[in-house]
């Protein structure tokens, strides 16, 4: 095995050709979040963003985006605004431990891969399994909502019509390229999400990174910013990324003075409703298990953390710490 570790705009076009052949193999592998558009975007915003290209017998086979975090210790590209990740490779059978190894790397931590992802099995930690939540809409919207009973149509109505009578007609703008929209949603999102707001405050490149990946426009990652109205007033924005299998949700978010009328929720079926009309199939919900995504999801997919450790006793070592004195949630 040869590993060679550059930076993602490094990769030309025989590199970017087998990199999306490798997200093809798989469903959930053609993420957005697992794209070379990601990588790059987030590359040329973070000097400590690089990928490692794995060959067998002169054969590109995998590649492992990752930025270099403290002491030889790697994270997943994007870290933390990636929702999914993971080797993108050929389906050869490889030796993570010596991918690692080869990216002269002390260890590399990842927090949501797919389950389906056998040469990280070894490595994963205990009890962090959890549930990629996705609709499917592939009979379209109508159908959507049949599936989902009448008691779910007649809420989603009368949260619709209260808002209506209270502060205007509601429609759905489906990317706006209007700078505000995004500004507002960033605004928002720091008002309400500490950890966000911690994003913003330690980390110039955060901005920037969402920045670019809304005005995405590749087949492996297109940036697109929702926007819902009552009246002229914006009530909820999203910014998502469309990928081969549909759109993944990255950043929503919602007016709070008018919580009472659940908008966020509320930009879900306007959002659906578009979707499935301009042809998005699926629109994946990520992990976590907030109300919203159980009473909208119809599918999920199982994502797990863990972590690779070039040396076999750092491996058994934190994992006795583990045991020992930490969560089975958190890193070591």
């Amino acid at each position: 095995m040869r590993v060679t570790v550059v930076r993602p705009e490094e990769l030309g076009p025989l590199e970017a050709g087998l990199w999306a052949t490798f997200q093809h193999s798989s469903p959930v592998m053609s993420s957005p979040f697992l794209s070379l558009t990601f990588a790059q975007a987030v590359g040329r915003s973070r000097s400590n963003a690089h990928v490692a290209v794995v060959e067998e017998n002169g054969k590109i086979e995998a590649f492992l985006p990752f930025e270099l975090a403290s002491s030889g210790i790697a994270v997943p590209i994007g870290w933390p605004m990636n929702d999914l990740q993971g080797i993108i490779g050929s389906g050869a059978h490889l030796d993570a431990r010596s991918v690692v190894r080869g990216a002269a790397l002390r260890g590399w931590r990842f927090a949501h891969v797919p389950a389906e992802q056998t040469a990280l099995a070894p490595y994963r930690y205990r009890g962090t399994f959890v549930q990629g939540r996705e609709m499917d809409l592939t009979d379209g919207y109508q159908s959507y909502l049949k599936q989902r009973g009448k008691s779910f149509i007649k809420r989603s109505a009368y949260t619709r019509r209260s808002i209506e009578r209270h502060v205007g007609p509601v429609s759905l703008e489906w990317n706006s390229p209007s700078p505000e929209h995004l500004r507002q949603l960033i605004d928002w999102k720091a008002d309400k999400y500490g950890g966000f707001a911690r994003l913003l405050s330690s980390d110039p490149t955060a901005v920037r990174i969402i920045e670019e990946l809304s005005r995405a426009n590749s087949g492996d990652c297109c940036g697109v910013v929702n926007v819902l109205f009552a009246g002229e007033r914006a009530v909820a924005i999203h910014m998502g990324l469309i990928g081969p299998r549909g759109l993944c949700v990255w950043l929503p978010t919602y007016d709070r003075d008018l919580s009472r009328f659940s908008p966020g929720t509320m930009m879900w079926f306007a959002v659906a409703e578009e979707a499935s009309s301009r042809g998005v199939t699926r629109i994946d919900f990520g992990y976590g298990g907030d109300r919203y995504k159980l009473h909208l999801t119809t599918e999920s997919h199982a994502v797990v953390g863990g972590a690779v450790w070039a040396s076999r006793t750092e491996q058994f070592g934190r994992a006795v710490y583990r045991r020992l004195f930490q969560h089975p949630h958190s890193p070591a």
